[in-house]
């Protein structure tokens, strides 16, 4: 039971409105790129690159390397023509795995830079990738790292990111060196309606406790859990491929989706009533989107 203010530590830096001046210099936003920061001398961090204009202006800025952290595949082609390599390990709004934490130090190790990291919008996930590498090479300490992502826009609602970063452990000198590629696997359809269904599972367990953090599950937080689902909903539907799935499915997707927004901003604003009949629509829905695509 003592644990349990360590526990909830990053959670509430994250949520913390008098975030600390950050070490980060906001850049104006080129062509093609949004929420651009200069974070060190070597690394810079941002959105997604748009198009043509996009990696243009990253080699007009000496971008080198673009290390993308989100679940989309590279535009490796684009980037080439503009004599830049991409390094691609994608992760999660639940956090930075250990092994995502290893690529991104190697990238440090290999790379001088300068070095462009970036997810889709470049506020929540690019810069916890961000505040990782550089603690691992040493270039931010973690209160730097933890003020960038405020600087970044990263929100508090996504604790398992502040808590990687905040309990972030230097890695080993000895410790076996991982492969970096341009454009990893990433999981399958399946794959993802299992970590849906996981999370329902959960909602499940907070509903049985009228809406609270479970006694026997300290983990698990309505809030973070219905924020879970909408991400995994919507990452879900933006990844599709685009010769898969019909418009019928794509459809009952989105409609999964909105129900879990709603769920989560009623949750957000405090209201108790109601939450369960939410939950009952989203599993109808999701049900309806298991038979189409299975059928």
């Amino acid at each position: 039971m003592q644990l349990a203010p360590l526990l909830l530590l990053p959670v509430l830096l994250a949520a913390n409105p008098a975030s600390p001046t950050g070490p980060a210099a906001k850049q104006v936003d080129p062509p093609g790129v949004h929420n651009l920061f200069q974070v060190t001398p070597r690394v810079l961090s941002g959105s997604q690159p748009h198009g043509e204009e996009g990696f243009e202006s990253l080699e007009k800025l000496g971008v080198k390397v673009v290390v993308s952290v989100d679940g989309a595949k590279p535009d490796i082609a684009a980037a080439k023509k503009h004599g830049i390599q991409y390094v691609h390990i994608p992760f999660g709004y639940d956090g930075v795995p250990r092994d995502a934490q290893l690529q991104l130090a190697e990238v440090m190790k290999q790379h001088p830079g300068p070095i462009y990291f970036h997810c889709h919008h470049g506020k929540h996930r690019g810069p916890a990738g961000v505040a990782i590498a550089c603690l691992a090479d040493g270039s931010l300490t973690t209160d730097q790292a933890e003020a960038f992502m405020h600087q970044a826009g990263t929100s508090g609602d996504y604790t398992g990111l502040w808590k990687n970063v905040h309990q972030f452990q230097p890695i080993a000198a000895d410790a076996p060196r991982p492969m970096l590629v341009e454009a990893a696997k990433v999981e399958s359809l399946a794959a993802a309606m299992a970590n849906i269904d996981r999370v329902y599972d959960n909602l499940v367990l907070i509903d049985k406790a009228n809406w609270q953090t479970p006694a026997d599950h300290p983990d698990l937080t309505p809030n973070d859990e219905a924020l879970l689902m909408r991400e995994g909903l919507y990452e879900t539907g933006r990844l599709l491929p685009a010769d898969k799935y019909d418009l019928k499915f794509r459809q009952l997707l989105k409609e999964s989706e909105d129900i879990a927004t709603s769920l989560e901003a009623k949750l957000k604003s405090g209201m108790t009533t109601g939450l369960t009949a939410e939950l009952a629509k989203l599993k109808k829905s999701c049900n309806a989107c298991h038979v189409d695509d299975r059928n």
